[in-house]
């Protein structure tokens, strides 16, 4: 199932897509950095953690390198990088 999982996240588009949601995180954090800090690091500072690790699936799976191991397969699933990311980028745009 996790071969599946990952094999379905092999197809060129998504990989842009990876590369395009890291840089506008990468890009989020650093244009708009107190913004990010406040909403994330503000009450439960492990979010940022949660979110970095999320940007670093992506970059990883963007970049195009492929993972063996099914260990890190498990540990760099794209699909829980779009989960994290995703919410992020929605949460730190929508003014609150």
């Amino acid at each position: 199932m996790l071969n599946s999982l990952y094999q379905f996240t092999r197809k060129g588009w998504l990989k842009a897509l990876s590369f395009i949601l890291a840089g506008a995180m990468f890009i989020a954090i650093l244009g708009n950095s107190s913004a990010f800090a406040q909403l994330f690091g503000g009450h439960i500072p492990y979010l940022v953690i949660l979110v970095f690790y999320g940007m670093a699936i992506l970059w990883i799976h963007g970049i195009g390198f492929e993972i063996r191991s099914a260990v890190w397969k498990l540990i760099f699933l794209p699909i829980l990088g779009y989960a994290i990311v995703v919410p992020a980028l929605i949460y730190l745009f929508i003014p609150h």
